[in-house]
């Protein structure tokens, strides 16, 4: 039976005026963030990725946590084959989410949300992640 890994990593939603997530240019840039981040991960280099997180997840998640949960997340994938954009959607005035459609080296489909947070400094970074097995 394939075992469903889940890990999600939020935090509290944060909202600054003037995000524009609807903005084409602020669409690009928060999944250029997410892809970023994604290629951290993917690295193996969880403590950059936790630098590169937003600041309410700094703040409410310490840096050894962060990685734990991300490596505990990732440990049964293997190596990162293929990753395409299924989809993104607005979460709140602040917040954009992106779905991938990722292939590993021991999970054939896995669906990875990444969620950006539009900073107060007009920095797009990730706020969540989650890892789930598809059918």
């Amino acid at each position: 039976m394939k075992k469903i890994m889940s890990a999600v990593l939020a935090a509290s939603q944060l909202f600054s005026a003037g995000a524009l997530a609807q903005d084409p240019k602020e669409a690009v840039a928060a999944r250029g963030a997410a892809e970023s981040w994604l290629k951290l991960v993917d690295q193996g280099d969880t403590g950059a990725a936790w630098r590169a997180a937003s600041s309410n997840v700094r703040k409410d998640t310490n840096q050894f946590f962060w990685g734990s949960i991300i490596n505990v997340s990732r440990a049964t994938l293997g190596d990162l084959k293929s990753r395409k954009l299924k989809s993104s959607s607005e979460k709140g005035n602040s917040q954009l989410a992106f779905e991938y459609e990722s292939k590993f080296q021991q999970d054939a489909k896995v669906l990875e949300t990444v969620t950006t947070l539009h900073e107060k400094d007009g920095t797009w970074r990730v706020t969540g992640y989650n890892v789930s097995a598809t059918n």
